[in-house]
């Protein structure tokens, strides 16, 4: 039963990461940009997570030296860096294929842990890594300008910010799982990871002496709709995704967190197919990816 929990949690969580994907979309179509989205995410996290994390596990959090300097790595690579990278490329590339290529995390994290902890790779997870190359090769060649056209979905270059995504993304469980090790409860890691990255953030805006423009933002009401709404999603992503980690073993939790890409193709078709083309290279690409993310993940 608490296995079955923990799986409705990780799918809630990858509907979350789809619907945050799709406003995403949609603010930076009606003008806005992916840095400010970042902005609104970290904010609503801050005011949602933070102080209910303050409260629940006062006044025993037990962060350790080693887990404070892991959450900080995942903090930086995961919250900061990869989301800059995840929402700039929705802005350029369109949600359906971001979030396709973004869901290779697994790929890059199975690479990392036989890198960093030693761990042996199997022919499966060979066979599964060159399937998931093939639905990026799909995905980027269902990408490519048309001879003398501008092109609604970007140019082929443009796939590097998904895929620097989802490098990041792939360090951020190594770390996390470091700082897990030392006995510091998860949403305490996340509190953490969050706080970094808000210091990331403001580190750049004292270095580049100026702050985000509030009065714009506010002025924008249609842009600032999806700014929030996008950035609630990512705040339930969070919430479901540890609420799942809590419930089933990882290895349960993953594989259904990864589905996300398949739920911003289905909204995509149903909600913004005048600026998303859904085509069957597209589904074709994202099925492979999925079915190898899947695979990778389950002999972990």
């Amino acid at each position: 039963m608490s296995n079955a929990v923990g799986i409705l949690f990780a799918l809630l969580a990858g509907i979350s990461i789809a619907a945050m994907a799709i406003f995403v979309r949609m603010a930076t179509k009606k003008g806005g940009d992916a840095f400010t989205a970042v902005i609104v995410s970290l904010v609503l996290n801050l005011v949602i997570i933070i102080p209910a994390v303050a409260v629940i596990y006062y006044p025993e959090y037990g962060i350790t030296l080693r887990s404070f300097l892991a959450f900080v790595g995942a903090g930086l690579t995961g919250t900061l860096t990869g989301r800059v990278f995840y929402f700039e490329g929705i802005s350029r590339v369109g949600a359906s294929r971001a979030d396709a290529i973004k869901a290779t995390m697994p790929i890059f994290a199975t690479v990392t842990a036989i890198l960093v902890l030693g761990e042996d790779p199997t022919t499966t997870h060979i066979l599964a890594i060159l399937a998931v190359v093939m639905g990026v090769w799909i995905i980027s060649s269902e990408m490519m300008l048309k001879k003398g056209e501008e092109s609604m979905i970007g140019r082929r270059r443009d796939i590097i910010y998904p895929v620097s995504a989802a490098v990041c993304f792939g360090f951020e469980p190594i770390f996390a799982r470091i700082g897990v090790l030392e006995g510091t409860p998860s949403q305490v890691g996340v509190s953490i990871k969050i706080l970094i990255a808000a210091t990331g953030f403001l580190l750049y805006f004292v270095w580049k002496e100026e702050l985000p423009d509030v009065k714009g933002f506010l002025a924008n009401r249609e842009t600032a709709k999806w700014y929030i709404l996008a950035g609630l999603a990512n705040t339930a992503m969070m919430v479901f995704y540890y609420a799942a980690i809590e419930k089933a073993p990882v290895v349960f939790v993953v594989p259904f967190l990864q589905t996300s890409p398949l739920f911003v193709v289905i909204f995509s078709y149903i909600w913004i197919q005048d600026i998303e083309r859904i085509s069957w290279r597209l589904v074709l690409g994202v099925i492979v990816m999925i079915c190898a993310a899947i695979i990778i993940t389950a002999i972990a």
